[in-house]
Order: C-alpha cells, then structure tokens, then sequence
C-alpha cells in the first residue's frame, strides 16, 4: 500500500480556511433567517437559502479528506483539535436549520427578538473572524493575535447577550415556556454552542 504524503502546515491551514469559508455562508444564511425586520418576502427567500445551507453543509464532508495525511507531530495534534472544533460547528449549525424548520410557519417576525438576531450577527462575525485568523496563521502574522482576541471579546458578548435573551423570553411569557420559547431556548443555546466552540478553536489555530 502506497503512503500517502504528509499535508504540511501550509496544506493544513489552506485546507481549513476552505471549510471555514463554507462555515461562513451558513452563518450568514442563519442571520438573514432569524432577522426580525425582514420584509414579507422573506418566506420564499428563506426556502432557496435553505436549500443551499443544506447542500452546503453536505458539501463539506469531502474537505475533511486531508486529515487522512496529518503529520504524525505536534502539528498533527493541533489540527485534530481543530478539525473536531469545526465538526462541532458544522453540526451545530445543522441543529439550528433543523430547529428553524421546526418552528416552520410561524411568524419570525414576532418569535425572534432583537437579541437573538445580535447572537447570530456576532457568531457570523466570529466565524469570518476565524476565516481570517487562517490566513494570518499562513502568513505568519502578527495580527492573528488581535483577531483572537476579538473573536475571544465576541464569545463573552454572546454569553451575555444568552443571558438577556433568556430574561426577555421569561418576561414576553410571563414564565410559561410553550413549545416555541422552548425552540428559540435551543436556538440560543445551539448559537452560544457555536460561538464557544470558535473561540476554542481559535485559541489553538494561534498554536500551529
């Protein structure tokens, strides 16, 4: 059996960059679904949108395929690390499109709050952040420290703003928790999941 070449950190951060960059758009396609000022339209955008979060996300599993040629090193290591990071966000963020279409036919406008639409704008920003962390990382620069830190400031805002969120919902129903404050519970709770994960995984990203 032929030995495969060993990918070398160059390889390793280009190859995570471009599962990055995917991470990105489905982000973003999370954003525009939970915006709360979206005009009348919104329905018949989201399903086209929909259809391409889902293709992306399948789309990703062939460019794990380099981790068949990691170093067997420190470098290995770390990229494990990372690549079980970016599965993580990859499912969660599979999650949250599942639990959106479950709160299928309700009014966006009036389940999702001001709050929740700021979580999902900040991980979206977390996740370009990252994006851009790899290419500093590649470069060799300075600056991916002050990317991390912002991802890090990014992270403790979200934490924050779970907590108001989880206030105003208390408030707008008076305690009770229906099956809808139940789903945007689990929404929040998916987004802050995913905005954990980003930090961690940027923290060893300043590693390799």
């Amino acid at each position: 059996m032929m030995t495969k070449e060993e990918a070398t950190r160059t390889e390793i951060l280009a190859q995570m960059e471009n599962i990055l960059s995917v991470q990105v758009k489905i982000s973003d396609y999370v954003v525009q679904r939970l915006c709360v000022k979206c005009g009348d339209d919104q329905e018949d955008l989201w399903e086209d949108r929909r259809k391409k979060a889902f293709k992306n996300i399948r789309g990703l599993i062939d460019k794990y395929a380099f981790s068949q040629r990691l170093p067997r090193d420190n470098l290995g290591i770390l990229t494990q690390s990372i690549v079980s990071y970016l599965l993580d966000i990859q499912h969660t963020f599979l999650r949250v499109l599942v639990m959106i279409d479950i709160v299928r036919g309700e009014s966006f406008n009036e389940i999702f709050m001001d709050s929740m639409t700021t979580i999902s704008q900040k991980v979206h920003k977390q996740m370009i952040e990252l994006t851009k962390m790899m290419q500093q990382r590649a470069e060799n620069s300075d600056e991916a420290l002050e990317t991390l830190e912002t991802i890090i400031k990014l992270e403790r805002e979200i934490d924050e703003d779970n907590i108001v969120i989880g206030r105003q919902i208390s408030v707008a129903t008076g305690g009770d928790s229906d099956f809808t404050c139940y789903m945007m519970r689990k929404i929040v709770a998916d987004l802050e999941h995913i905005s954990d994960y980003a930090k961690e995984c940027a923290e060893i990203i300043a590693e390799i």
